[in-house]
């Protein structure tokens, strides 16, 4: 089994990077303890080029719940077919869509939803996950330690 964290999100879509920023921040702190990191932003289809059979992985991405901005959430994406009709993240559905499609088998692992609090145009984050950015980054890498062991 190999685990990965594939971050994927809009750069200049403002709260909508926050997975990949994220992901940046932790990149070397993970890839010390095995796991791989992939900075796929929008191209789902270059992030499922590193997805096999039998890994565990982790998908960081936006969400927008309407609930606090930055609270996280944590989804099995063995529950993929509850996705398609609940829309977590525009990026998440044609993620797990195309895990179905190729019929990558054995994939385990989790969907850390970050709350985003403005997705438009701009290249910064919100004040809200700027303000909280390093308490997110911190209760996504718990998360990250605390699921891969326990899985």
């Amino acid at each position: 089994m190999r685990k990965k964290v594939l971050a994927i999100g809009n750069r200049i879509m403002r709260d909508d990077a926050i997975g990949v920023l994220i992901a940046e921040e932790l990149k070397n702190n993970l890839e010390e303890l095995g796991f791989q990191v992939i900075l796929g932003e929008t191209d789902v289809d270059y992030c499922l080029s590193f997805v096999e059979e039998g890994d565990f992985i982790f998908i960081l991405d936006c969400t927008f719940y309407g609930v606090e901005p930055g609270k996280i959430s944590l989804l099995d994406i063995k529950e993929k077919e509850g996705f398609f009709e609940k829309g977590y993240s525009q990026h998440q559905l044609s993620l797990i869509k195309l895990l179905n499609s190729y019929n990558v088998k054995d994939v385990t692992g989790y969907i850390i939803g970050i709350e985003g609090a403005d997705i438009d145009y701009g290249a910064e984050l919100s004040r809200e996950l700027l303000d909280k950015f390093n308490d997110i980054k911190n209760k996504v890498y718990n998360t990250i330690i605390l699921r891969s062991k326990s899985d």
